[in-house]
């Protein structure tokens, strides 16, 4: 059996998101932000065929990570889509789920989708019924992600620690931010409800990686805003704490808008 784990973002924005991990033989989705076609198209490009996928784990309820067309195309594959507990009474509410027995919950115990186990935690960001990340486990293999945060406190570090890859939001400059012509209200809005800085990310990066024996493969950014980011603005800190680390070999990587990144395999 494939004792590889491999992972590709689909796309990361503030106009969809949406993970895949795969072995050998089983895949998940974490979100489903985008159309039918267009996560159709990446998993050809990743070569992973929409059979295998075993689960759709769904981080929170905003539009740019789940759409009703690619939820109807899931639950009418009969794959199950597992949201928080919290959420499912506003899931169905919003979306007219006809297979409403594939709907799975989690809360904060450990679950299993075949060789995966997942653990979910909250996390803070200005979504209704809450805002989740996932530890995702692969036999000896540990992959955190966490897509939106307005902030890293409360405990997140530990969620953290020892992961093989770690994805992460760095959404903002704050410079950039300060400058967009935004209005006051959605400025506060994304710094204290919202969306983590690059200054922000830098610094939880550094406190996991401090108290952590394991260090990890790779590093992959997301969710970087269109108007208030660029690039090589959120890659300058963190390649800065990598070397900081004596980390030569890990892997940085940026999503991007409507593009795959390359796989990473642990």
């Amino acid at each position: 059996m494939n004792a590889h784990l491999h992972i590709r973002n689909l796309g990361s924005s503030s106009s969809g998101n949406s993970t895949l991990l795969w072995t050998g033989q089983d895949a998940l989705l974490v979100d489903i932000g985008f159309s039918q076609r267009y996560i159709n198209e990446r998993l050809d490009e990743a070569g992973v065929p929409f059979s295998s996928l075993r689960a759709v784990l769904i981080t929170h309820l905003h539009a740019d990570h789940v759409t009703q067309a690619m939820l109807n195309k899931v639950l009418r594959e009969g794959i199950p889509v597992y949201v928080h507990r919290n959420l499912r009474p506003l899931f169905l509410k919003r979306f007219k789920v006809k297979y409403a027995h594939l709907l799975q919950t989690f809360d904060g115990l450990s679950f299993k989708v075949n060789d995966f186990d997942i653990k979910g935690f909250e996390v803070p960001h200005d979504a209704p019924g809450g805002c989740f990340g996932f530890n995702i486990h692969f036999r000896e293999k540990k992959v955190t992600i966490a897509t939106d945060l307005s902030s890293a406190q409360n405990g997140l570090t530990e969620k953290f620690m020892d992961s093989d890859l770690i994805i992460i939001e760095s959404n903002h400059d704050e410079h950039l931010l300060e400058n967009s012509g935004r209005s006051f209200e959605l400025i506060e809005r994304i710094k204290n409800t919202g969306h983590l800085s690059n200054a922000q990310c830098v610094s939880f990066l550094d406190d996991v990686l401090n108290h952590s024996q394991k260090m990890p493969q790779a590093v992959v950014l997301t969710h970087l805003s269109d108007d208030c980011n660029l690039p090589r603005l959120a890659e300058k800190g963190v390649r800065k704490l990598l070397d900081k680390q004596n980390l030569k070999t890990t892997q940085l990587q940026i999503c991007k808008k409507n593009q795959s990144s390359d796989t990473v395999t642990i």
